[in-house]
């Protein structure tokens, strides 16, 4: 269930001090140059040092760094050029009792960073996203009272207030349960941190429409490590085509490159009930054991990929396009993809909308 709530809002003059939030997550090294975050928020507080475990947002709050706006719902919504718009219901949610499925593994140092963070700030200042069929979802716009607008590059950011006839999701947004999109490890840490304070696990969610048009999501690529590619090495049942730079990988292939290959390998196995189209899985399964590669490393964009390739890397994975719909099922089903299977966007701002880690 995901429960209204009030939500932070950095104060004008917090914003004339430190600059308009960063549209990233917190900081975590110094001198990046983001204008408001934990880290500058923190140190303006204390600088030098912390006391961890402290509630460093409720310091914001007493201190009006951070305001708290009376809310039923926040509707935010984020307009891009070329795109269509994405809305969705921003909220805190109960990990104890809501259906929530993960679709990718965690990495245990990033989980304990990210609880660093929650000790540091008292909470998260960045949703997670959650995906589920809400098809009311932008007419529940309709009739706000407060909204906030920024920039960010070439984005728009808007946060909405509705304060009449609160009510909780309609009854089609929790039947099947939540899907994670993007923060599975701001939610491991929020149960990590749930478990060592005796409190219970709430982290801030925005719940998108699995069906709008304005959610993207691009599948993340792999820089291998090993042997040369040798291609004899695999299936003879394989199937393996020639690719070009620029060619489209379907869903569930995957294209290995090197100095002396470039192909396409699909998948052998049909999709079982339970699994989607995933290239990351055909990697993980069919791909890297007869070809003695590694993953050594991510890649959002083919042109970063190729680049590390250019630079000396010794092969590069080129993972198939993703339907979020194969990311629903796989994880409704209890499969849980490799790490970095996916990288979804876009991406909500920092310190547009927050909340409090309630115990």
């Amino acid at each position: 269930m995901l429960y209204p709530f009030q939500p932070l809002v950095f104060s004008e003059e917090a914003i004339g001090r430190f600059g308009e939030p960063t549209r990233l997550s917190s900081d975590r090294s110094p001198g990046d140059g983001n204008p408001v975050s934990v880290r500058v928020l923190h140190e303006a507080e204390t600088p030098g040092s912390y006391r961890r475990g402290e509630n460093r947002t409720r310091s914001f709050l007493d201190r009006e760094i951070m305001i708290l706006l009376d809310t039923s719902y926040a509707i935010y919504s984020i307009t891009r050029p070329n795109r269509p718009d994405m809305h969705g219901i921003v909220g805190v949610l109960d990990l104890e009792h809501a259906t929530v499925y993960p679709h990718e593994d965690v990495i245990p140092s990033a989980v304990a960073t990210r609880r660093a963070d929650i000790e540091r700030a008292g909470g998260f200042l960045e949703p997670v996203i959650v995906t589920t069929d809400l098809s009311h979802l932008v007419s529940m716009a309709a009739g706000d009272v407060y909204q906030r607008r920024v920039r960010y590059d070439d984005e728009v950011h808007a946060l909405s207030i509705i304060t009449s006839d609160p009510t909780s999701l309609p009854q089609e947004a929790t039947t099947d349960g939540l899907v994670v999109l993007d923060g599975h490890h701001r939610i491991a840490a929020a149960r990590q941190h749930a478990d060592l304070t005796s409190t219970s696990p709430w982290v801030l969610a925005m719940v998108v429409d699995a069906r709008s048009p304005g959610l993207f999501v691009e599948p993340q690529h792999r820089v291998l490590s090993g042997p040369p590619v040798d291609l004899m090495a695999m299936p003879g049942a394989t199937n393996i085509a020639v690719f070009r730079r620029g060619d489209v990988v379907p869903p569930g292939s995957v294209a290995i490159i090197s100095d002396t290959v470039s192909v396409v390998i699909r998948s052998t196995r049909e999709p079982s009930p339970e699994e989607g189209r995933i290239s990351a899985l055909t990697l993980d399964r069919e791909i890297l054991e007869p070809l003695q590669q590694r993953v050594e490393g991510y890649a959002t964009r083919e042109s970063d990929a190729f680049e590390q390739l250019d630079s000396g890397a010794n092969a590069v994975a080129i993972m198939g396009d993703l339907l979020i719909s194969d990311v629903m099922t796989t994880a409704r089903r209890g499969v849980i993809l490799p790490e970095k299977t996916t990288c979804f966007n876009p991406k909500v701002a920092v310190g547009l909308v927050g909340s409090l880690l309630r115990a």
